[in-house]
């Protein structure tokens, strides 16, 4: 109970094992043993514990000893991390709102029991000006961090866990994604819904991203105000379209078949969009972005691609031909933590199949 506490508190406070034990002026493995409930700690580790942790000597022996013991235990599993305040146009159920909270602490605790670093290889925290220019530069900017450029990218969801971005994907009811900053680490959440289609993940992967960008540019000064949700929505999706369907690529494309303004239809739209993993809908609209297509042949192809949406439940036409790995990095933090037969693992693996977090490959 003492153990758990303690590395319930340790995490809270966004240190590795390894840092405390640093802080507290020990070697790692008496504080592994004290965290699995081997030994207690003496009283002078303990005094030293609370203040690294910045709590009572009291709140580690004997935490909400007054509530009682549904209450202790409802508050171990989901109380560690507190999800910020999610941002307008998202709306939660509480029990959802738990669910989050528990896979966001079970993500930090894979990433600490695997010790690999907690942070994103990509800066979340750019200046950069919103305006359709400035958020295409800031697409281009970020597929050169990527290590992409302009190539046409196969699997953008590979691209954003081998940089460190946390993608979560899990039976949503309300919403299709949402995502959230980890400020402490500078990293971010993004949560997918699984029963989406590809085409709709993937968009879903990029719009995220940019939501974070324009949520964390508000801490440069000088900054203009926070846009409001209507704007917040329009200027990620067009990052989103930058950056999913750079202009350069997608021109290159069009020019290597030869295929005019007005000779558009729906065979040739597909066949195009295809090797850019986004939906009918998204490439008709950015080919009308980028002069590449007559309004009156986008409105057409449009109409169909809708009647289509409307007649199929939303499935692509054409068939969808993306076939992501879902929870790849999560998954991969979870088998090497049971490989290595760490207790907490395997509460960890009941809980995110009992979630529905799918982490087979």
């Amino acid at each position: 109970m003492v153990g758990a506490r303690i590395r319930d508190l340790r995490r809270r406070a966004h240190l590795s094992q390894g840092e405390l034990a640093r802080r507290l002026g020990m070697r790692q493995g008496p504080v592994c043993n004290i965290e699995l409930g081997k030994n207690l700690p003496s009283t002078p580790v303990l005094l030293r514990l609370a203040e690294v942790l910045g709590v009572t000597a009291d709140a580690i022996l004997r935490p909400d000893a007054e509530a009682p013991l549904q209450v202790r235990e409802a508050l171990a599993e989901y109380a560690p991390y507190e999800v910020p305040p999610i941002r307008d146009g998202v709306s939660l159920p509480d029990a959802g709102i738990a669910a989050i909270n528990a896979i966001a602490r079970d993500y930090l605790a894979l990433e600490d029991i695997c010790c690999v670093p907690r942070q994103a290889r990509v800066p979340l925290q750019v200046p950069f000006e919103i305006s359709f220019a400035g958020l295409s530069r800031l697409a281009t900017q970020f597929r050169a961090l990527f290590g992409v450029n302009d190539a046409v990218v196969f699997d953008p969801l590979e691209l954003f866990e081998n940089h460190g971005l946390r993608v979560i994907f899990m039976p949503l009811e309300t919403v299709q994604r949402f995502s959230f900053y980890d400020a402490a680490n500078a990293n971010v959440f993004i949560f997918i819904c699984a029963d989406i289609n590809p085409e709709r993940q993937i968009f879903g992967l990029a719009y995220e991203l940019g939501r974070t960008l324009l949520h964390t540019r508000s801490a440069f000064p000088g900054t203009e105000p926070q846009l409001d949700e209507a704007e917040s929505d329009k200027a990620a999706r067009h990052f989103a379209a930058c950056f999913l369907m750079p202009e350069q690529a997608v021109r290159v494309s069009v020019a290597q078949t030869g295929v005019l303004p007005d000779e558009w239809d729906m065979e040739m739209l597909l066949r195009l969009k295809h090797r850019f993993g986004v939906s009918a809908e998204a490439f008709n609209y950015r080919l009308l972005e980028l002069g590449l297509i007559t309004a009156a042949r986008q409105d057409k192809l449009r109409a169909a691609i809708k009647r289509h949406y409307a007649l199929h439940d939303f499935a692509e036409p054409g068939d969808s031909r993306r076939i992501l790995s879902p929870n790849g990095r999560l998954g991969d933090l979870l088998h090497i933590a049971l490989r290595r037969g760490d207790t907490e693992a395997r509460t960890i693996a009941a809980r995110l199949k009992r979630l529905k977090v799918n982490c087979k490959r």
